[in-house]
């Protein structure tokens, strides 16, 4: 699984590297949630890190672009996301343009 560049980091992440460094490795953290954009569905999951490392949930097309501890502050990072499109006027009927360069990370 990738990681968007510009990856959204909720306020409750304590230690950025350990999380990236257990993501990239397939290691599941405890209570960590992840934003993952898929773009053969063009839309977003939020899926807990046991499930993605531990291959119950593995999109061929996926990238990472937020993460958060805990399901609450995972929709809460998902809604300023939504937020942020509606401030800057994105198109809301198509998920892959809230975010600036989320297609060129997915490599699409």
């Amino acid at each position: 699984m990738n990681l968007a560049e510009d990856l959204y980091v909720a306020e409750n992440i304590s230690d950025l590297e350990t999380v990236v460094y257990a993501l990239k490795r397939n290691i599941p953290m405890p209570r960590l949630y992840c934003i993952v954009f898929i773009s053969q569905k063009n839309r977003y999951e939020l899926i807990s890190s046991w499930q993605l490392c531990k291959g119950t949930f593995q999109p061929k097309e996926g990238i990472i672009v937020g993460i958060a501890n805990g399901k609450r502050e995972t929709y809460d990072l998902m809604a300023f996301i939504l937020e942020e499109a509606v401030k800057e006027k994105k198109d809301l009927l198509n998920p892959s343009k809230w975010i600036e360069g989320i297609m060129n990370d997915v490599g699409v």
